[in-house]
């Protein structure tokens, strides 16, 4: 929230919103204000709970479960903040009341489905709490319905994670692209004990998502549950930031937590991103500088490697190894090495998540010594496949790729059908492409009539 509202986003149209809430009067305060962290001037944001006005309200009426799992643990770790590094979340509450009331994830979303708020904000609010119910349903081994917020950290979840939905729709941000994300180190006090960082909940978030995060040395927890949740759930990719057209806004939100070494902030970027392709093959057009285009935007490890002393026969069981193996592309280019000496450059896109196994199969497979590895963002197609005939012989898969928006962008026959009908048929390969081509770009106008 602190960097949206230093984005631009009003802290007046926020606190309008939230008051829509059916929450228990004077249960919360907001304070916003201009901070430094490293030198960097940034909005420092807090939500005062006023503790003895929510136990005054009546909850009577809830039903509660036995269970004491409370799927908001980042207000117990910002208490560990506070008493290990004397600079803790500014919450003005604590847990030691032993009758905490509770309150389910199902009669948080009720609450604010119930609530007078734009579509938008609603359906981003209510995806942000179930993927953090989910997350924490799977650390306590327990169904999503028996997942309880305890009532001081419900309102705390419910004001923290709606009014993050208010600010963020109100800049107008359509898609969001979130870098690898750092989780910090040492412990953090929870209601369930002392627990390493990154915890559970965040972890699971993060998987879930597949979510590359990065090392960074410090002794303090850098992501909370809540906030993994806000991430996993706008990120629209993973990775550095796509290409900007223009930069509309900058905002830095402050931590509490104020180093000497590096500045607390979360710093949001607000632009216009566009992207303009034409491809033309055959009798085939595609212009895709419409500004609705859109492309599917995914992290990708690519591992490499510099080879001089590798027999070709290694290297090409190696490329055959790791295609089996689940890489996404294999490529070797030669290149000049140390003292003048021939070589290759192994160079390998994979998931993230397939990285290491992969790594591990290039040394076993070659002469390297040692893999460099690397994430980085590429936009994708979405694929399907068509089959078109040429007469007779066997049929050829056609490769069509498309935005996010059902645009054709990329049609292409597949390699091996083109071969396979080539020698077949006995007719020169190219002939075969330029064929194929052609029959698709007469079957898809025929589809788009049809349709």
């Amino acid at each position: 929230m602190a960097s949206c509202l230093d984005a631009g986003a009003s802290l007046a149209t926020l606190e309008q919103q939230l008051d829509l809430l059916n929450l228990p009067d004077q249960s919360y305060k907001l304070t916003k204000s201009a901070v430094n962290r490293c030198s960097i001037l940034s909005t420092k944001f807090d939500v005062h709970l006023l503790n003895d006005s929510v136990h005054s309200h009546d909850f009577s009426s809830h039903e509660h479960s036995g269970h004491e799992h409370s799927s908001h643990e980042h207000h117990d770790h910002d208490q560990a903040h506070e008493d290990d590094h004397n600079h803790g979340h500014e919450h003005e509450h604590n847990h030691s009341h032993s009758h905490d009331v509770e309150r389910s994830l199902t009669e948080i979303l009720a609450l604010i489905e119930a609530a007078p708020l734009a579509v938008a904000v609603k359906k981003l609010a209510v995806d942000i709490f179930r993927r953090l119910g989910l997350a924490e349903s799977q650390v306590h081994g327990v169904a999503l319905d028996q997942i309880h917020f305890h009532e001081v950290g419900a309102i705390d979840a419910i004001v923290d994670i709606v009014g993050f939905a208010i600010c963020y729709t109100e800049l107008g941000i359509e898609k969001s692209y979130v870098s690898p994300v750092p989780l910090g180190g040492g412990t953090v006090k929870t209601m369930h004990g002392i627990f390493p960082v990154p915890g559970p909940a965040v972890l699971n978030l993060l998987k879930a998502a597949g979510a590359p995060i990065r090392q960074f040395d410090v002794q303090y927890e850098c992501l909370t549950p809540t906030g993994a949740a806000i991430l996993a759930t706008i990120a629209h990719g993973w990775g550095s930031h796509p290409a900007f057209s223009h930069v509309d806004a900058i905002g830095y939100g402050a931590g509490t937590i104020n180093p000497e070494g590096h500045p607390n902030v979360v710093r949001l970027m607000v632009g216009e991103s566009n992207f303009k392709n034409k491809y033309i093959s055959s009798q085939i057009e595609v212009d895709t500088e419409a500004p609705s285009a859109s492309y599917r935007s995914e992290v990708i490890a690519v591992l490499e490697c510099n080879l001089d002393d590798c027999s070709p026969q290694i290297l090409a069981h190696a490329v055959e190894s790791l295609v089996a193996d689940g890489a996404l592309d294999v490529a070797i280019t030669p290149l000049t090495m140390k003292k003048g000496r021939p070589g290759h450059k192994l160079s390998v896109v994979a998931k993230p998540e397939d990285c290491r196994r992969l790594q591990e199969l290039i040394l076993k497979e070659t002469t390297s010594l040692g893999v460099r590895s690397y994430f980085c963002e590429r936009i994708v197609l979405e694929r399907d496949f068509q089959e078109v005939t040429l007469g007779e012989g066997p049929s050829i898969r056609i490769k069509i790729g498309r935005d996010l928006n059902g645009r054709i962008i990329n049609v292409h026959p597949e390699y091996e059908d083109v071969v396979n009908y080539s020698r077949n048929r006995n007719i020169s390969l190219k002939d075969v492409l330029l064929q194929s081509l052609n029959a698709a770009a007469s079957q898809i106008e025929r589809s788009k009539i049809d349709g």
